[in-house]
C-alpha cells in the first residue's frame, strides 16, 4: 500500500468518528444515517523494533500465558466489523475455515443459507469474502491482528496467536453502519452463534439506543454459550455506549501506558474490564504495522484472553471463563470495582493458570 493509500485510510478512519459524533442518526437513506461505527480514533504508521513484542501485549500477561497455551484452533472469535485483510500473511493462516464448505463451487454445500462462505461472510456486500467487493476499512484487520497475528520480525504478534478468527463483514467502507442495518447486524451475530464462533468481538458502538431487533440478538448469543466482548466508547465520558451497555456483553474501557483511563476512553458503571487501547501496535490491511487508539483496540486483548482461557480448560462455562478473567485482573484506580476500569486490567498469564487450576 502506498503512501497516498495509508493516508486516505487514515483520515477516512477519523473522518467516520467526527460523522458519527456531529450527525448521530438521521432519517434512513440519508447517508448522514450514521447508526454507530467502529471505536477507532487514530491509526498511524510506525516505527517498529522488531526484537520486541508491542507494550500492550506484554501489559496485559500474554507472554506468562504463551507458557501455558498459545490458543487452540478449536477455539473461534467471530470478528464483527469493517473485514479482515486474510492476505495478510500474519493472519492469513488465523482465519477460521468452514469444513463443511467446498469454496468457489457457488454451492451452499453445509446448507446454512450461505454460499462458499469458507471464512465467514461479508453482510455489507453480501458475498462470501470481505474483499470481494467494495474496499474495507483497515479497522477489522486491525482488531484481527490484536487478536491472533501469528509471530513474525514485528511486533504485532496477537494476544492468541494459535486461535482462529471467524470474519463477518458488517461495517462500510467508511467504517460506520446506517439505521437500515440492524438486520444485518442481528443477522451476523446469528451466523456467529449457527457456525460456532466461541466468543464475538463487537468493537463497535452505537449512537442512542439500538431496536430490539440487536438486543434479541446479543440475547440469542447470551443463551448460547457465546461469550461477547463490546467497547465502552470513545467520547470520554461517563456513558457505556450500547452494544456495550447490554447485559450480555462484556464492556471493556481503554487504558495508555500508564495504566491511567484513555483521554478518550468512556466509562461508567457497565464497565467489565479494561485493557490496552492507546497507541497500540497491529496491522493494516496489507500486513503494514500500525499504532492504533480506541476502545476498539481495547476490546480486542480481552476477546484474546477469554480465547486462551478457554484453548486451556474447554471445560469452562462461559461465565466460569469470564469470572477467572475478571477474578485474575489487576485492580487499578480506586480499591474494588470502579466505573473507569471495572475489575482491572487483565491479566491473561494469571487469568489462564487460574482456568487449568480450575
Amino acid at each position: 500500500m502506498g503512501a497516498k493509500s495509508r493516508a486516505l485510510f487514515t483520515v477516512l478512519g477519523i473522518l467516520a468518528i467526527v460523522l458519527v459524533a456531529v450527525f448521530g442518526a438521521t432519517a434512513v437513506g440519508d447517508r448522514r444515517d450514521v447508526a454507530g461505527a467502529g471505536g477507532a480514533t487514530s491509526v498511524s504508521l510506525a516505527t517498529i523494533d522488531p526484537s520486541a513484542i508491542s507494550w500492550s501485549i506484554e501489559r496485559v500477561g500474554a507472554p506468562a500465558a504463551w507458557n501455558m497455551t498459545t490458543g487452540s484452533s478449536e477455539i473461534v472469535v467471530a470478528i464483527i466489523d469493517s473485514g479482515i485483510d486474510g492476505t495478510a500473511p500474519d493472519l492469513s493462516s488465523a482465519l477460521w475455515i468452514n469444513l463443511d464448505e467446498i469454496a468457489g463451487n457457488g454451492i451452499d454445500d453445509d446448507g446454512n443459507g450461505y454460499v462458499d462462505d469458507l471464512h465467514g461472510w461479508d453482510f455489507r456486500d453480501n458475498d462470501p469474502g470481505s474483499l470481494v467487493g467494495t474496499p474495507i476499512h483497515w479497522h477489522g484487520t486491525f482488531v484481527a491482528g490484536l487478536i491472533a497475528a501469528r509471530p513474525d520480525s514485528n511486533q504485532a504478534t496477537g494476544v492468541a496467536p494459535d486461535i482462529r478468527v471467524m470474519d463477518l463483514r458488517f461495517l462500510d467502507t467508511r467504517n460506520q453502519f446506517y439505521g437500515r442495518d440492524w438486520e444485518m447486524f442481528a443477522e451476523a451475530i446469528d451466523y456467529a452463534i449457527d457456525n460456532g464462533a466461541d466468543i464475538i468481538n463487537l468493537s463497535v458502538y452505537c449512537n442512542g439506543v439500538p431496536p430490539a431487533t440487536l438486543e434479541q440478538a446479543l440475547r440469542r448469543a447470551h443463551d448460547a454459550g457465546v461469550l461477547v466482548v463490546g467497547i465502552a466508547g470513545n467520547n470520554g465520558c461517563n456513558r457505556v455506549c450500547y452494544p456495550g451497555r447490554y447485559p450480555w456483553v462484556i464492556a471493556v474501557s481503554a487504558t495508555d501506558r500508564e495504566n491511567g483511563l484513555a483521554s478518550f476512553s468512556n466509562y461508567g458503571a457497565d464497565v467489565a474490564v479494561c485493557a490496552p487501547g492507546d497507541a497500540v501496535i497491529s496491522l493494516y490491511p496489507d500486513g503494514e504495522i500500525a499504532a492504533g487508539s480506541g476502545t476498539s483496540f481495547a476490546a480486542p486483548h480481552v476477546s484474546a484472553a477469554l480465547a486462551l482461557i478457554l484453548s486451556r480448560n474447554a471445560g469452562l462455562s462461559p461465565q466460569e471463563a469470564l469470572a477467572c478473567l475478571m477474578d485474575s485482573a489487576t485492580d487499578l484506580g480506586i480499591a474494588g470495582s470502579d466505573a473507569e476500569f471495572g475489575s482491572g486490567l487483565i491479566n491473561a498469564g494469571q487469568a489462564v493458570a487460574s482456568a487449568i487450576s480450575g
